[in-house]
């Protein structure tokens, strides 16, 4: 009888410690302000919440023998706008938005805009003078081309490294026809699209294979790319290529997969270079004969064949090539 009676006394008096832990919680959390900062917390005992331990919604945090049960968390209501200065990532932020640097930085590349307008104003006045910029261009165009195969040298070379950082080239090339002819403005154009996109290939499976790896890895559009290639090399890396995807990341992401070899690199880029080259070539020499048939009185007729491409290409670049690319891709997620 006694150890019965021991016995009911020490499960009388776990169920009153229990009522008394849910009493102590309930009355905390009504007796909390309603503007508690998300420090407010009540610590329960481990053992109390030893049942949910897989199932810990990510505001427990555990110290010790206790865990940390935020107030604001269980009350349901909206947390507190009240900062928290000891929240060291909140301490960060403030101090870089008291950080003067970009403020200085912004203030110096204004003045330094500003300075170097005023400086070249007269320049600039060309801009907005429709004769003064058409003899302006012609000008340099002239220059340019009196410079003979050391200009169309030095264009090559220089857009080499233009193509291998992955700058915009339509306009390049349109501006080298204009000066160089078309076969000049063609080759040197063509042949410096496919050297700079080879050099990016390269580095990018060298020097900078590291640094491309953790950048591509970022983004989860490459694995998808990574998985298309090493199905189908040629194909995949025909559509990277025709993709509304930036030139650097066409030329460096391919760099990355091991399917993707040289041959079929230069394939690609050729098949893609090519016809490009040839419309900017086509349409640099065209501008350039009109302008200089206006600075001459004369007027020359349309080149409907010309306009027939330039719309081709633009439905293609913002229609066509987005509509494949996103078609390739789900594709590619519905397989994986």
């Amino acid at each position: 009888m006694a150890v019965a009676t021991a016995n009911n006394e020490t499960m009388t008096d776990r169920r009153a410690t229990k009522q008394q832990l849910l009493l102590l919680t309930i009355g905390s959390i009504l007796l909390c302000p309603a503007n508690a900062s998300l420090s407010s917390s009540i610590l329960l005992p481990k053992s109390a919440v030893r049942h949910n331990k897989l199932n810990r919604p990510p505001s427990f945090l555990q110290k010790n023998d206790l865990v940390q049960f935020p107030i604001e968390k269980c009350r349901g209501g909206a947390l507190s706008k009240t900062n928290n200065n000891n929240d060291p990532e909140i301490s960060k932020s403030s101090r870089d938005n008291k950080n003067p640097v970009k403020s200085i930085i912004t203030i110096t590349s204004i003045l330094t805009i500003a300075t170097l307008s005023y400086q070249n104003r007269t320049t600039l006045q060309t801009f907005f003078n429709r004769e003064k910029f058409r003899t302006a261009i012609l000008q340099t165009l002239n220059n340019i081309a009196s410079r003979g195969h050391k200009g169309l040298f030095l264009y090559t070379i220089g857009f080499i490294f233009w193509e291998c950082c992955g700058l915009p080239t339509s306009v390049v090339e349109t501006a080298a026809a204009a000066a160089f002819g078309f076969k000049g403005g063609l080759i040197g154009s063509f042949v410096g699209k496919t050297c700079g996109s080879i050099l990016a290939f390269t580095l990018g499976r060298t020097l900078l294979s590291n640094v491309v790896g953790e950048k591509m890895e970022e983004n989860d559009v490459f694995g998808l790319v990574e998985r298309g290639v090493q199905r189908h090399p040629v194909k995949s890396s025909l559509i990277v290529r025709y993709s509304p995807f930036p030139q650097l990341i066409k030329n460096f992401a391919l760099s990355l997969t091991k399917p993707v070899t040289f041959p079929i690199f230069l394939l690609a880029i050729c098949i893609h270079g090519f016809p490009f080259s040839l419309l900017w070539a086509a349409l640099g020499n065209d501008s350039s004969m009109r302008l200089r048939a206006s600075e001459m009185g004369e007027s020359m007729a349309a080149n409907v064949v010309l306009n027939s491409l330039l719309v081709f290409v633009t439905v293609f670049g913002f229609v066509v090539s987005p509509a494949i690319t996103g078609w390739w891709l789900a594709d590619l997620r519905n397989e994986s």
